[in-house]
Protein backbone atom coordinates (compact mmCIF):
# COMPACT_ATOMS: atom_id res chain seq x y z
CA UNK A 1 0.00 0.00 0.00
CA UNK A 2 1.43 3.76 -0.77
CA UNK A 3 1.72 6.16 1.99
CA UNK A 4 1.19 9.36 1.25
CA UNK A 5 4.29 11.42 2.62
CA UNK A 6 1.96 14.83 2.66
CA UNK A 7 0.69 14.48 6.18
CA UNK A 8 3.90 13.79 7.35
CA UNK A 9 5.20 16.73 5.54
CA UNK A 10 2.58 19.17 6.65
CA UNK A 11 3.03 17.56 10.35
CA UNK A 12 7.01 18.72 10.20
CA UNK A 13 6.42 21.85 8.65
CA UNK A 14 3.68 22.74 11.82
CA UNK A 15 6.03 21.86 14.28
CA UNK A 16 9.14 23.18 12.89
CA UNK A 17 7.02 26.60 12.77
CA UNK A 18 6.31 25.91 16.30
CA UNK A 19 9.84 25.61 16.89
CA UNK A 20 10.90 28.93 15.36
CA UNK A 21 8.25 30.73 16.86
CA UNK A 22 9.45 29.80 20.81
CA UNK A 23 12.91 30.00 19.95
CA UNK A 24 12.18 33.47 18.32
CA UNK A 25 10.34 34.52 21.80
CA UNK A 26 9.98 37.30 22.45
CA UNK A 27 8.62 39.15 19.18
CA UNK A 28 6.23 41.77 20.87
CA UNK A 29 6.05 43.55 23.70
CA UNK A 30 5.17 41.41 26.93
CA UNK A 31 2.77 42.94 29.45
CA UNK A 32 3.19 42.26 32.93
CA UNK A 33 -0.62 42.65 34.93
CA UNK A 34 -0.33 43.78 38.48
CA UNK A 35 -3.38 43.06 40.67
CA UNK A 36 -3.26 45.89 42.78
CA UNK A 37 -3.07 49.98 42.34
CA UNK A 38 -0.17 51.99 40.87
CA UNK A 39 2.21 52.90 43.49
CA UNK A 40 1.73 49.70 45.82
CA UNK A 41 4.75 47.42 46.99
CA UNK A 42 3.69 44.91 44.36
CA UNK A 43 3.52 47.92 41.58
CA UNK A 44 6.86 49.29 42.22
CA UNK A 45 8.21 45.78 42.51
CA UNK A 46 7.00 45.60 38.64
CA UNK A 47 8.32 48.60 37.26
CA UNK A 48 12.01 47.70 38.07
CA UNK A 49 12.05 44.38 36.88
CA UNK A 50 9.94 45.67 34.14
CA UNK A 51 12.83 47.90 32.90
CA UNK A 52 15.27 45.05 33.32
CA UNK A 53 13.15 42.73 31.64
CA UNK A 54 12.78 45.10 28.47
CA UNK A 55 16.67 45.78 28.32
CA UNK A 56 17.63 42.07 28.54
CA UNK A 57 14.90 40.82 26.02
CA UNK A 58 15.07 44.07 23.71
CA UNK A 59 11.41 44.29 23.91
CA UNK A 60 8.93 46.70 25.86
CA UNK A 61 7.36 45.99 28.91
CA UNK A 62 4.03 47.48 29.78
CA UNK A 63 2.50 46.96 33.58
CA UNK A 64 -1.07 46.52 33.32
CA UNK A 65 -2.71 47.32 36.54
CA UNK A 66 -5.65 45.61 37.37
CA UNK A 67 -6.78 46.43 40.94
CA UNK A 68 -9.22 44.23 42.70
CA UNK A 69 -10.82 41.34 45.07
CA UNK A 70 -6.91 40.69 46.31
CA UNK A 71 -6.09 40.63 42.79
CA UNK A 72 -8.52 38.21 41.93
CA UNK A 73 -9.16 39.99 38.37
CA UNK A 74 -5.85 40.11 37.49
CA UNK A 75 -4.96 36.69 37.94
CA UNK A 76 -7.99 35.46 36.20
CA UNK A 77 -6.71 37.84 33.31
CA UNK A 78 -3.73 35.88 32.83
CA UNK A 79 -4.92 32.62 33.42
CA UNK A 80 -7.50 32.94 30.62
CA UNK A 81 -5.08 34.52 28.03
CA UNK A 82 -2.64 32.73 25.54
CA UNK A 83 -0.13 30.61 26.67
CA UNK A 84 2.42 32.45 24.62
CA UNK A 85 4.29 34.41 27.46
CA UNK A 86 3.27 37.82 26.54
CA UNK A 87 0.81 37.96 29.36
CA UNK A 88 2.74 37.53 32.66
CA UNK A 89 1.23 38.05 36.29
CA UNK A 90 3.53 39.60 39.22
CA UNK A 91 2.04 37.84 42.20
CA UNK A 92 1.95 38.18 45.47
CA UNK A 93 1.26 36.19 49.11
CA UNK A 94 -2.56 36.65 47.92
CA UNK A 95 -2.08 34.06 45.31
CA UNK A 96 -1.71 31.13 47.42
CA UNK A 97 -4.30 32.58 50.07
CA UNK A 98 -6.76 33.07 47.91
CA UNK A 99 -8.27 29.66 46.98
CA UNK A 100 -9.21 29.17 51.04
CA UNK A 101 -10.23 32.52 51.18
CA UNK A 102 -12.40 32.80 48.75
CA UNK A 103 -14.06 29.49 47.77
CA UNK A 104 -16.00 30.45 44.94
CA UNK A 105 -13.13 31.60 43.52
CA UNK A 106 -12.16 28.51 40.58
CA UNK A 107 -8.85 29.51 40.21
CA UNK A 108 -6.71 26.92 41.21
CA UNK A 109 -2.93 28.60 42.27
CA UNK A 110 -0.72 26.07 40.28
CA UNK A 111 -2.85 23.98 37.58
CA UNK A 112 -4.65 27.50 35.91
CA UNK A 113 -0.83 28.78 35.78
CA UNK A 114 2.24 28.18 34.87
CA UNK A 115 4.68 28.98 37.29
CA UNK A 116 7.97 30.84 36.53
CA UNK A 117 10.14 31.70 39.18
CA UNK A 118 10.33 33.45 42.79
CA UNK A 119 10.99 37.37 42.62
CA UNK A 120 11.92 37.27 46.47
CA UNK A 121 10.42 37.18 50.25
CA UNK A 122 9.27 40.66 52.21
CA UNK A 123 9.12 40.15 55.76
CA UNK A 124 6.83 42.37 58.02
CA UNK A 125 7.30 44.42 61.12
CA UNK A 126 4.92 43.19 64.23
CA UNK A 127 4.64 47.16 65.84
CA UNK A 128 2.67 48.74 68.50
CA UNK A 129 1.00 52.29 69.22
CA UNK A 130 3.85 53.89 71.78
CA UNK A 131 0.87 53.87 74.19
CA UNK A 132 0.71 49.82 74.88
CA UNK A 133 3.10 49.23 77.37
CA UNK A 134 5.54 46.51 75.89
CA UNK A 135 8.82 46.17 74.87
CA UNK A 136 8.97 43.02 73.02
CA UNK A 137 6.95 39.72 72.12
CA UNK A 138 6.85 37.67 75.34
CA UNK A 139 5.29 41.26 76.77
CA UNK A 140 2.84 41.83 74.28
CA UNK A 141 1.63 37.95 74.57
CA UNK A 142 1.31 38.75 78.13
CA UNK A 143 -0.50 41.87 77.65
CA UNK A 144 -2.63 40.90 75.32
CA UNK A 145 -4.39 37.68 77.83
CA UNK A 146 -4.83 39.97 80.91
CA UNK A 147 -6.61 42.54 78.86
CA UNK A 148 -8.62 39.76 75.90
CA UNK A 149 -10.33 41.84 73.44
CA UNK A 150 -8.76 45.71 74.47
CA UNK A 151 -6.65 45.09 71.77
CA UNK A 152 -7.47 46.37 68.17
CA UNK A 153 -4.97 45.85 65.24
CA UNK A 154 -5.24 46.73 61.41
CA UNK A 155 -5.69 44.83 59.08
CA UNK A 156 -5.43 46.00 54.95
CA UNK A 157 -4.97 42.97 52.99
CA UNK A 158 -6.00 39.10 53.14
CA UNK A 159 -1.99 38.12 53.79
CA UNK A 160 -1.58 41.14 56.61
CA UNK A 161 -5.61 39.88 58.00
CA UNK A 162 -4.24 36.07 57.61
CA UNK A 163 -0.40 36.74 59.38
CA UNK A 164 -2.25 38.15 62.47
CA UNK A 165 -4.46 35.09 62.83
CA UNK A 166 -1.92 33.05 62.61
CA UNK A 167 0.06 34.83 65.42
CA UNK A 168 -3.37 34.99 67.31
CA UNK A 169 -3.81 31.51 67.55
CA UNK A 170 -0.39 30.25 68.06
CA UNK A 171 -0.69 32.80 71.18
CA UNK A 172 -3.69 32.05 72.35
CA UNK A 173 -4.31 35.19 72.60
CA UNK A 174 -7.80 37.77 71.64
CA UNK A 175 -7.25 40.40 69.34
CA UNK A 176 -9.92 42.64 67.26
CA UNK A 177 -9.44 43.03 63.97
CA UNK A 178 -10.27 46.05 62.39
CA UNK A 179 -10.73 45.79 58.54
CA UNK A 180 -9.02 49.21 56.25
CA UNK A 181 -8.88 49.38 52.89
CA UNK A 182 -5.23 50.79 52.62
CA UNK A 183 -1.92 50.55 54.40
CA UNK A 184 -2.17 53.93 54.53
CA UNK A 185 -5.59 54.13 56.15
CA UNK A 186 -3.96 51.51 58.59
CA UNK A 187 -1.02 53.31 59.46
CA UNK A 188 -2.50 56.59 60.05
CA UNK A 189 -4.76 54.78 62.88
CA UNK A 190 -1.96 53.22 64.11
CA UNK A 191 -0.17 56.73 64.47
CA UNK A 192 -3.58 58.20 66.15
CA UNK A 193 -3.71 54.80 68.20
CA UNK A 194 -7.01 53.36 67.03
CA UNK A 195 -5.52 50.40 66.75
CA UNK A 196 -3.16 49.45 69.04
CA UNK A 197 -1.19 45.90 66.82
CA UNK A 198 -0.20 45.85 63.53
CA UNK A 199 2.20 43.65 61.26
CA UNK A 200 2.64 45.66 57.87
CA UNK A 201 5.62 46.39 55.35
CA UNK A 202 9.26 47.28 57.05
CA UNK A 203 9.81 49.99 54.42
CA UNK A 204 6.12 51.56 55.15
CA UNK A 205 7.10 51.55 59.11
CA UNK A 206 10.88 51.91 59.22
CA UNK A 207 11.09 55.78 59.58
CA UNK A 208 8.23 55.67 62.02
CA UNK A 209 9.91 53.23 63.99
CA UNK A 210 13.55 55.26 63.86
CA UNK A 211 11.41 58.31 64.57
CA UNK A 212 9.27 56.63 67.66
CA UNK A 213 6.08 56.99 66.61
CA UNK A 214 5.65 53.16 66.34
CA UNK A 215 7.48 50.66 68.36
CA UNK A 216 8.96 47.89 66.32
CA UNK A 217 8.66 44.51 68.20
CA UNK A 218 9.68 41.98 65.83
CA UNK A 219 10.48 40.65 62.30
CA UNK A 220 7.58 38.28 61.24
CA UNK A 221 9.87 36.42 58.88
CA UNK A 222 11.98 33.52 59.77
CA UNK A 223 15.48 35.61 59.65
CA UNK A 224 15.91 38.90 60.54
CA UNK A 225 15.70 41.23 57.77
CA UNK A 226 18.99 43.32 56.45
CA UNK A 227 17.01 46.54 56.95
CA UNK A 228 16.70 46.36 60.64
CA UNK A 229 18.83 43.84 61.98
CA UNK A 230 18.75 45.28 65.42
CA UNK A 231 15.06 43.50 65.20
CA UNK A 232 14.82 40.17 66.37
CA UNK A 233 12.32 37.66 64.59
CA UNK A 234 9.00 36.72 66.74
CA UNK A 235 10.39 33.11 66.47
CA UNK A 236 13.18 34.34 68.51
CA UNK A 237 11.66 36.56 70.80
CA UNK A 238 8.65 34.69 72.17
CA UNK A 239 6.51 32.49 69.66
CA UNK A 240 8.51 29.95 68.62
CA UNK A 241 7.81 28.22 65.14
CA UNK A 242 6.20 31.54 63.64
CA UNK A 243 7.19 33.01 60.51
CA UNK A 244 5.14 34.77 57.69
CA UNK A 245 6.29 36.67 55.06
CA UNK A 246 4.93 38.33 51.92
CA UNK A 247 6.26 36.76 48.95
CA UNK A 248 6.33 37.95 45.28
CA UNK A 249 6.34 35.61 42.29
CA UNK A 250 6.40 35.32 38.74
CA UNK A 251 3.54 33.46 36.22
CA UNK A 252 1.95 32.87 33.55
CA UNK A 253 -0.44 31.24 31.52
CA UNK A 254 -1.39 27.55 32.12
CA UNK A 255 0.10 25.29 28.76
CA UNK A 256 2.96 28.12 27.93
CA UNK A 257 5.67 25.78 26.31
CA UNK A 258 8.70 25.13 28.45
CA UNK A 259 11.41 26.58 26.25
CA UNK A 260 9.56 29.55 26.78
CA UNK A 261 9.28 29.57 30.50
CA UNK A 262 12.60 28.07 30.95
CA UNK A 263 13.89 31.14 28.95
CA UNK A 264 11.67 33.73 31.26
CA UNK A 265 13.35 31.49 34.77
CA UNK A 266 16.81 32.38 33.41
CA UNK A 267 16.07 35.96 32.35
CA UNK A 268 14.52 36.44 36.08
CA UNK A 269 16.94 35.22 37.94
CA UNK A 270 19.71 36.78 35.35
CA UNK A 271 18.05 40.11 36.80
CA UNK A 272 17.49 38.99 40.28
CA UNK A 273 21.16 38.24 40.92
CA UNK A 274 22.39 41.83 39.57
CA UNK A 275 23.69 43.83 42.47
CA UNK A 276 21.80 47.06 41.46
CA UNK A 277 18.34 45.38 40.44
CA UNK A 278 19.40 43.69 44.34
CA UNK A 279 19.42 46.63 45.88
CA UNK A 280 16.40 48.46 44.48
CA UNK A 281 14.37 45.35 45.53
CA UNK A 282 16.14 45.68 48.83
CA UNK A 283 15.16 49.12 49.60
CA UNK A 284 11.26 48.00 48.90
CA UNK A 285 12.14 45.71 51.90
CA UNK A 286 12.49 42.56 49.50
CA UNK A 287 15.22 40.00 49.90
CA UNK A 288 15.49 37.81 46.31
CA UNK A 289 15.28 34.43 46.41
CA UNK A 290 16.61 32.41 43.12
CA UNK A 291 14.58 29.36 42.28
CA UNK A 292 13.52 26.96 39.18
CA UNK A 293 10.20 26.41 38.07
CA UNK A 294 9.59 22.94 39.98
CA UNK A 295 10.76 24.98 42.99
CA UNK A 296 8.44 27.76 42.59
CA UNK A 297 5.74 25.24 42.08
CA UNK A 298 6.71 23.09 45.31
CA UNK A 299 6.91 26.93 47.12
CA UNK A 300 3.36 27.82 46.15
CA UNK A 301 1.73 24.08 47.20
CA UNK A 302 3.03 24.45 50.38
CA UNK A 303 1.97 28.27 51.15
CA UNK A 304 -1.55 27.50 50.24
CA UNK A 305 -1.57 24.10 52.49
CA UNK A 306 -0.48 26.23 55.14
CA UNK A 307 -2.89 29.25 54.67
CA UNK A 308 -5.56 27.12 54.31
CA UNK A 309 -5.43 25.70 57.72
CA UNK A 310 -5.24 29.32 59.17
CA UNK A 311 -7.96 30.17 57.08
CA UNK A 312 -10.31 27.24 58.32
CA UNK A 313 -8.91 27.61 61.88
CA UNK A 314 -9.79 31.73 61.88
CA UNK A 315 -13.22 31.20 60.18
CA UNK A 316 -12.28 33.57 57.43
CA UNK A 317 -14.05 32.52 54.37
CA UNK A 318 -15.74 34.93 52.51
Amino acid sequence: MKISKFPFIVFILILSSSIFAQSAYPVKSIKFVVGFAPGGPTDVISRILGKRFSEVLNQPVVIDNKPGADSLIASKLVSQSDPDGYTILIASGSHSINPSLYPDNKLDPLKDFSPIGLIGDSPNFLVVNPNVPVANVEELIAYAKKNPGKLNYASSASTIYLQTELFKSMANIDLVSIPYKGAGLALTSLLANEVQVSISSIVTLLQHVKTGKVRALAVTSAKRSSLAPEVPTVSEKGLPGYTASTWYGVLTAPGTPQPIINLLNVTLNKILAEPEIKNQLLAQGLEPILTTPSEFSKFISEDKDKWAKVVKQSNSKN
